[in-house]
C-alpha cells in the first residue's frame, strides 16, 4: 500500500468517521428516547400503586421487556461503534469479507433511507491483505448508493466468491433498475483505486471486484 493511501484516509478519512459516528449517536439518542419514556410510565404506574389504585400487572413486564431489548439493541449499537472504530488502527492487514459486509449492512441501517439487505450466509468467509478502514469505506459508500436510488419497496442481496484472478466478486443484486448514472463519484473512485477494486455496474447488480492482495 503506498504513502497516497495515508494521505487519501487524511482527506476523505476523518469527514466519513464522523457522518458514521453521527449516524451511530442518532441511533443511541433514539435508545435512549424510548428507554426515557418506557421509565417515565414505569414511574406512573409507581405512583398508582403508592395510591392504591389498580392497574393491569402485565403493563410491568411490557415495560420491563422493553427497556431490556432496547439495552441488548445499545449494547449491540457499541459493539457495531467499537467495531468500526478499529477499521483504523492498522493501515493494511488481514480483512474478513463476510464481516465487513455484515458490519457495513449495520451501519448503513441506521440511514433513514436504508433498504433491506440480505447477506448470503452459505459463502465460505475469505480474507483479503488490503485497508479495512477505506474497504469498508468503500462498501459503505456502495449500500448507501444503492440504497438512495433503489425504490422503497426494493432489496438488496450481496453474495461473494474468490476468482480465479486471485481476487473476490462481491455481488449487489436487486431487483429494479436503480439509477447509478454518478457513480462512483470521484471521491469513491479514488478509494477504489487505492484498493485497485473495480466496480462494474448493470440494470440490476453493481459488480465489485477486489483482488485478495494489495500492498
Amino acid at each position: 500500500m503506498k504513502p497516497h493511501t495515508i494521505d487519501l484516509v487524511n482527506k476523505q478519512g476523518l469527514r466519513f468517521f464522523g457522518s458514521v459516528n453521527a449516524s451511530i449517536s442518532h441511533e443511541l439518542k433514539n435508545i435512549f428516547a424510548i428507554i426515557s419514556e418506557t421509565a417515565g410510565f414505569l414511574n406512573d404506574l409507581t405512583q398508582l400503586s403508592k395510591q392504591g389504585k389498580p392497574f393491569d400487572l402485565s403493563l410491568l413486564e411490557n415495560c420491563s421487556n422493553s427497556i431490556a431489548e432496547e439495552i441488548e439493541r445499545g449494547f449491540d449499537t457499541i459493539r457495531q461503534m467499537n467495531q468500526f472504530a478499529h477499521s483504523v488502527d492498522d493501515p493494511v492487514r488481514e480483512t474478513s469479507i463476510a464481516d465487513t459486509l455484515t458490519l457495513a449492512v449495520k451501519l448503513t441501517g441506521f440511514l433513514s433511507f436504508a433498504k433491506k439487505a440480505h447477506l448470503d450466509e452459505t459463502a465460505a468467509d475469505t480474507m483479503v491483505f488490503t485497508s479495512p478502514f477505506l474497504f469498508q469505506t468503500l462498501i459503505y459508500k456502495i449500500f448507501s448508493a444503492l440504497y438512495r436510488a433503489l425504490d422503497v419497496k426494493d432489496e438488496l442481496t450481496v453474495t461473494f466468491h474468490d476468482t480465479a484472478s486471485s481476487a473476490v466478486f462481491i455481488q449487489f443484486s436487486h431487483n429494479q433498475p436503480a439509477d447509478l448514472d454518478h457513480f462512483p463519484d470521484p471521491q469513491t473512485a479514488e478509494i477504489a483505486d487505492v484498493l485497485k477494486a473495480t466496480v462494474k455496474i448493470t440494470d440490476t447488480d453493481l459488480e465489485l471486484t477486489i483482488p485478495l492482495k494489495n500492498e
